[in-house]
């Protein structure tokens, strides 16, 4: 060996670093030119010189240059060479002056596997990850929010407390070559959801691996947790039960605080300990989802700042406290650097962040080379971004929301950012695909590529091979031109030229023009998509505007898309997080309170215009809000232990009446009873106090109600007024008999598995909701107080529920939660859990739901500083059990939705603007796949993996009646009714097609058995005149029968075009045009004339995935198709054989799997994987209208200017 491994290890400045590396040298018998020129890189001497000298450090790119050498200096064992890179990057962790001592806090870095000896806070965890992983081999999701620990929990908790057994450790973008282990730990594994590459390949391995007996764990980002859903094994590890990762409690906090300063032999000052726990876990004794990074870097923080000896409260708040530590640091480095280093620096930034329009934004990989070193090495410096030998990210995603610079950054340019991104992807689908030409950009959609492309070459090839191929159809186009002019009677040649000349200008001078608007007009859709989760009211203006600029596809797209998903009005005007939202009981008026210290008061009359009428002022922040039955007066909840008494006669001009005090501490919660004259105060002091507000300017207590042993969280008055819940963070609902509320006395009481937060009654006061920390919100039978009765424990929240409210008709609960989210969840049979609708907007923890009185809005507020205001009776249909496998429209506005789960719901859609629940079919024991009404809509099939075809009587939607069953020995997947209803068609597994007679609808009997495939059939459809039946199956072919005389079928002929599965066919109602969809990702269209002899008329692409539904509409001029991407796309084939380019509608979050087309084709239905039909309107008029009718407030010209520049300033709805 060259040298001394024990000085190496001591290493820890770039003082330290050169010192060795020159003893290094010199035992070699070396001079710095030697060295340099034994290197072989040409000018060398300068940068190695400075190595030596202690001038500088090896910057990041130049790993192969140390390696170099230190090879040179004879270091050629690999296990010295990897202590000196080892060493390398210590020092660059932390280079310049450092504190003696080792380190107690990690920062943003986080803790690796070599850091176990400093973890702590988190044993009893580990104890439990550890059991479980060890216990049961297979797929194990870990699930957290980001900054809750789930990366250090894997990496210092889990793997070294594995011991001897090797665990294989790393990141999707880090999977190392060769062979899975039997243990594999993958940390960011929301990263295969959003890299360009596909993420299948990576979760069928480790799905093959966990089957064959591996013990394989999963780190996954709370927020990714439904697109992890949308993968099997994934699905069946959650349902399997995922291991969650949530909040310390006060004591882990204090452990985690205290132990590392202990072991490193740091003191901590007085306080200092006491009022971090205070800043951490103001409410409840717990901290809110993402604090922890932000803990560690202001500790890490401040231990530099105090020299490594000491941590003060002087010195914490030097470096911003928990709030402001991160963005002191990064805006110090930032600040220290040049002009030009600083727009570098947010080129780097914006470069390591993940930006797409509808997941939530994350920190991305990006190779060392492609980086700034000069201005590289100052972030990591501060551990705000890391590094290793070949690749930087940020150290942690908190720093994405901690920083206000780099937010305002992403924020400046975040369409264009999408569009960059998106163009990534598409390259790499290109690559993927073997360069097929189909799938490069075209018209608007490269245009605004090419306005905002990077200089990556593989977007870059993508963007040429782009260009080249639209060039030629122009010049294709051009040459057909041409043939044409030369066609021209030469006696009118010179006429003729003048003419065309002139015409030949004007027409130059409009393509330009068009070219302009067309581009600009698929920028601006592009950037509406973006904006639409963020600022709905802009993005629904922008795609509107660029509609009316060019009616490109992608702009008809961003049109129709607008209400694919809750629209929500922002609110703005708070400073600090906004923790109450109430209305008053006509709905006129909503109340706000935030940490700001204020509450503000909103005339919501026209509700999506909120306008502002007064704002009250307190004296700290407040938490909660109520508001009396009579809408007369108002209570606050305050961090100063007092609460508030408002008159609300005249709202644009409150009365304060009375300050309740009695509280030790902040209260959280306020209530009045159901008759005004009690009002209830949940108080951190564990108490909950009674005060008789009957006269509110002499308010006066009448009792306290003691007995939790934690933070009471909420108080809630059962609707007859003689029954309180009270919820705390001691894990327990407790019900109080306060029918004299002098002496209230407890009657039972329920717990949670952690800390509860919320709680609600419904209207009839028969249920009683509540959540909490274990993530779930649970559903209680009340009627008899004194004994309750657990109903449901529903999942879905991906960490704490702080806010819970019911709908006025009792069937739906509203839950807001840290992980940013509401939902809404149909508890009409508690005991069978529908999925809940999400509900996403808010970027930071959701602290308040309320509905309106009539049920139609419902109001949130947020850590974000805003409230919303969401539309919830609309085109969203959900209450789902499970993934929709078909919605079919009928005859007088009914809608069939069969999903999984044994269930099929009935809806009514007469008015699709308010679309209601009708019946649910129960009796099908298995999936229930698809349906069809007959023309009437007076009668309905369905099918079922149960094996069975069931007939229906609907001409009472609400009371349904079943009819008859036909049975088929192998699993039905399809189904098709003849026109005339008299005959249905079922596909079944095994390439079997069976023909019913239905003309007695209690007795169907088979007519025909068609062995028709050699595997499944997926698709059938009859045409118009119900003489010809196509069949789609996963054999590859479509085949065609003449129904005429159903008992004796005829062949007609196969088609065997598609190359995979044929999912779907559908007949063009003219009868002479066939569609199919393939799960080949492509469409096509058949000239049908002769059904003898089929003849293809196109070839549709546009999807990047498979394809599983068509639908023409009813005149025949358009197609829809649905994908397994997540989107339906509308096609125009008026002339079939040149379909214009796809129109693609946007707002389902999973595949969607069918598309139909209601009577009249005004409006598209689609059933979708994520548990939701939608509604769409089809006509871009009547949407317009709409959207003008709501979007508030108007664009302004500053906004226009950024999304149309150069464009003279026309507001699309004036």
């Amino acid at each position: 060996m060259s040298g001394s491994s024990h000085a190496i290890d001591l290493i820890h400045t770039r003082q330290d670093f050169a010192r060795e590396l020159t003893a290094l040298r010199e035992r070699a018998g070396l001079t710095v030119r030697q060295v340099a020129a034994a290197t072989g890189v040409h000018g060398a001497h300068s940068t190695v010189g400075d190595w030596f000298a202690g001038r500088g450090l090896p910057a990041t790119g130049s790993r192969d240059l140390l390696d170099r050498v230190l090879r040179a200096c004879g270091v050629d064992e690999a296990a010295e060479l990897e202590r000196w890179v080892e060493a390398w990057r210590r020092v660059r962790r932390a280079p310049g002056p450092r504190p003696a001592g080792p380190e107690p806090y990690r920062g943003l870095a986080g803790f690796q596997v070599e850091d176990a000896e400093w973890f702590f806070g988190r044993r009893a965890l580990t104890e439990e990850l550890v059991e479980r992983v060890t216990r049961a081999p297979g797929l194990h999701l870990v699930v957290g929010a980001s900054g809750s620990g789930k990366s250090s929990l894997l990496r210092a908790g889990l793997i070294p407390a594995l011991g001897e057994r090797p665990a294989l450790l790393f990141t999707p973008s880090t999977r190392p070559p060769g062979e899975l282990t039997a243990f594999v730990v993958v940390d960011q594994f929301e990263e295969v959801f959003t890299t360009s590459s596909p993420g299948e390949a990576l979760i069928a391995e480790l799905a093959e691996a966990a089957d064959g007996g591996a013990t394989v764990v999963l780190g996954l980002r709370a927020d990714f947790y439904a697109h992890a859903l949308r993968h099997p094994p994934l699905l069946a590890a959650a349902r399997d039960g995922q291991f969650a990762v949530g909040p310390m409690s006060e004591p882990e906090l204090r452990e985690a605080i205290v132990e590392p300063a202990r072991k490193a032999r740091v003191e901590l000052g007085e306080g200092l300990v006491d009022l971090l726990l205070r800043e951490v876990a103001p409410r409840a004794g717990a901290h809110e989802a993402g604090v922890l990074p932000l803990l560690s870097h202001a500790l890490y923080a401040t231990w530099r700042q105090g020299g490594g000896r000491r941590l003060t409260i002087a010195d914490y708040r030097a470096v911003g406290g928990i709030e402001g530590a991160v963005a002191a640091s990064a805006t110090q480095v930032y600040t220290s650097l040049s002009g030009p280093q600083q727009e570098l620096a947010r080129r780097l930034f914006v470069d390591l962040v993940h930006v797409a329009a509808d997941t939530a934004d994350t920190r991305r990989r990006v190779a060392t080379e492609r980086l700034p070193e000069e201005v590289l090495d100052r972030f990591v410096a501060q551990r705000l971004i890391t590094a290793d030998t070949d690749a930087v990210e940020i150290s942690h995603e908190a720093l994405l929301t901690a920083w206000p610079l780099l937010r305002q950054w992403l924020e400046e340019d975040r369409a264009g950012l999408v569009i960059r991104r998106q163009l990534a992807d598409a390259a790499a689908a290109w690559e993927r695909e073997h360069r097929d030409p189909a799938l490069l950009y075209r018209g608007a959609r490269l245009a605004a590529a090419r306005e905002l492309a990077t200089t990556q070459p593989a977007d870059r090839a993508f963007l040429d091979a782009s260009v080249a191929r639209e060039a030629g159809e122009l010049a294709a186009a051009r040459r057909r031109t041409r043939r044409l002019y030369q066609l021209v009677a030469g006696l009118a040649a010179m006429l003729l030229l003048t003419v065309v000349a002139t015409v030949v200008s004007v027409r130059s001078l409009e393509t330009v023009s068009d070219q302009r608007n067309q581009a600009l007009s698929g920028k601006a859709a592009n950037e509406a998509v973006a904006l639409r989760g963020t600022n709905p009211a802009l993005a629904a203006q922008i795609g509107l505007a660029a509609y009316r600029l060019a009616p490109t596809a992608e702009a008809r797209g961003a049109l129709l898309s607008t209400f694919a998903t809750p629209y929500s009005t922002r609110i703005t005007g708070h400073t600090g997080a906004v923790y109450a939202a109430e209305f008053t009981p006509d709905g006129r008026l909503l109340a706000t309170t935030g940490t700001d210290g204020t509450v503000r008061l909103w005339d919501v009359g026209a509700r999506h215009a909120p306008r502002p009428l007064a704002v009250l002022p307190g004296s700290g922040g407040l938490l909660g809000a109520a508001i009396r039955g009579d809408g007369r007066l108002l209570a606050t909840a305050g961090q100063d232990g007092t609460a508030r008494l408002w008159d609300l006669a005249d709202p644009a001009r409150p009365a304060a009446r009375a300050t309740l005090r009695g509280h030790e501490g902040e209260i959280r919660r306020v209530a009045f009873s159901p008759d005004g004259r009690i009002l209830a105060s949940a108080g951190a002091d564990r108490t909950v106090r009674l005060w008789d507000v009957t006269t509110p300017a002499q308010a006066r207590q009448l009792s306290a109600l003691g007995g939790h042993g934690d933070g009471v969280s909420a108080a809630v008055f059962a609707p007859g007024g003689r029954t309180l819940a009270t919820t705390s963070g001691d894990t327990t609902v407790r019900l109080w008999d306060v029918a004299d509320p002098r002496k209230p006395r407890q009657m039972a009481q329920v717990r949670h598995i952690d800390r509860v937060l919320a709680a609600a009654y419904s209207p009839d006061g028969r249920t009683l909701a509540t959540g909490g920390f274990d993530n779930t919100l649970r559903l209680w039978d009340v009627r008899d107080p004194a004994r309750p009765v657990a109903l449901a424990a529903l999942a879905g929240h991906v960490n704490g529920i702080v806010a819970v409210a019911f709908s006025p008709d009792g069937r739906t609960v509203a839950t807001g939660s840290y992980d940013l989210t509401v939902r809404l969840w149909d508890i009409a049979e508690p005991r069978f859990a529908a999925v809940p609708l999400t509900l996403t907007g808010h970027t930071d923890t959701v602290y308040a739901v309320a509905f309106s009185p009539d049920g139609r809005t419902l109001a949130s507020g947020g850590r974000d500083t805003t409230a919303r205001l969401w539309e919830v009776k609309g085109p969203v249909l959900y209450g789902h059990s499970g993934p929709i496998h078909s919605a079919v429209p009928g005859a007088g506005g009914r809608l069939l939705v069969a999903n999984s789960y044994r269930r099929a719901h009935l809806w009514d859609l007469s008015d699709p603007g308010r679309p209601a629940p009708l019946a649910t079919l129960k009796e099908h024991t298995d999936n229930v796949l698809t349906a069809a009404f007959t023309p009437d809509g007076a009668r309905l099939v369905t099918v079922s993996l149960d094996r069975t075809a069931r007939l229906w009587d609907v001409r009472d939607p609400r009371r349904p009646v079943r009819l008859g069953m036909v049975s088929a020995p192998a699993n039905p997947f399809t189904l098709a009714l003849r026109p005339d209803a008299r005959l249905v068609a079922v596909g079944e597994d095994g390439g079997v097609v069976r023909v019913w007679d239905l003309s007695d609808p209690r007795a169907p009997v088979e007519v025909r058995v068609l062995r028709a495939h050699t595997d499944r059939v997926l698709g059938l459809a009859f045409r118009s005149d119900g003489r010809v039946l196509a069949s789609a199956s996963a054999d590859r072919t479509v085949r065609l029968w003449d129904l005429s005389d159903p008992r004796r079928p005829v062949a007609l002929s196969t088609i065997s075009a598609h190359a995979n599965s044929v999912a779907a066919v559908a007949f063009a109602p003219s009868g002479g045009v066939l569609a199919s969809a393939g799960y080949d990702h492509t469409a096509r269209l058949w000239d049908l004339s002769d059904p003898r002899g089929p003849r293809p008329l196109s070839v549709l692409t546009g999807h990047s995935n498979s394809v599983n539904g068509l639908a023409f509409s009813p005149d025949g001029r358009t197609l829809v198709t649905a994908g397994f991407d997540g989107t339906a796309r509308v096609w125009d084939i008026t002339r079939p054989r040149s379909p214009g380019p796809p129109v693609p509608l946007v707002g389902h979050t999973d595949r969607v799997n069918s598309v139909a087309f209601g009577p009249g084709g005004a409006t598209l239905v689609t059933g979708s994987s994520d548990s939701t039909a939608r509604l769409w309107d089809m006509d871009p008029e009547r949407v317009a209208r709409r959207l003008c009718a709501l979007a508030t407030p108007r664009i302004t010209a500053a906004e226009w200017q950024r999304h149309f520049p150069g464009l003279a300033f026309e507001p699309p709805c004036g």
